[in-house]
């Protein structure tokens, strides 16, 4: 589906090393995280409220920061593609590295946001209402999540990029987590 994408969108997708296609590459990444990550952020945080599952209302929140740091992947390529300036005789590139620390940044404070409401849950455990719908929504999640793995690491092997290859181990990590809340909500059923 990468593939895909990439011939759809990118048009000399094949040109990594022209400045355009590789600013086309980041942008086409950014607008399918923005875009993937604002629809499980939304289906999350419904069936979340629905079920009464902090877990998954954090799940959802955690899918709202991935696409914070979309859009920060978005701005940092269209930054790192200025031509150089007086102030910058040698490009804007180095753009792209500081929105990847963004990106890792984020990452990290949203883990240790999701930390302390799992230990706190722990010391408060509460019921919680699973339904086939929270199965439902966490399988398409993990789907989702291994398959924006997948494109942002091979995005970011073509095109060189650490930003993208750090973004796909996210969503890798993300696959985890959910599969976390997927096994907990099987546990919870029998």
């Amino acid at each position: 589906m990468g593939d895909f994408l990439f011939k759809r969108f990118i048009k000399n997708y094949e040109n990594v090393k022209d400045v355009k296609v590789r600013d086309d590459y980041g942008k086409l990444a950014g607008i399918v995280g923005i875009v993937s990550n604002g629809l499980l952020c939304a289906m999350k945080i419904a069936i979340g409220f629905i079920s009464g599952s902090i877990a998954i209302i954090a799940d959802g929140i955690n899918n709202l920061a991935d696409a914070s740091s979309s859009v920060i992947t978005l701005v940092g390529f269209k930054l790192a593609s200025m031509p150089e300036d007086e102030e910058h005789p040698y490009g804007h590139a180095r753009i792209e590295y500081l929105a990847g620390t963004a990106v890792s940044i984020i990452i990290i404070m949203v883990g240790v946001e999701l930390g302390k409401s799992s230990f706190d849950k722990i010391l408060h455990p509460s019921p919680l209402d699973f339904s086939p719908a929270v199965v439902i929504v966490l399988l398409i999640a993990i789907a989702v999540k291994i398959w924006q793995a997948l494109f942002n690491i091979a995005a970011g092997k073509k095109i060189d990029s650490l930003a993208l290859i750090a973004t796909g181990t996210d969503s890798r990590n993300d696959v985890i987590s959910t599969s976390c809340l997927l096994y907990t909500s099987d546990a919870a059923d029998d």
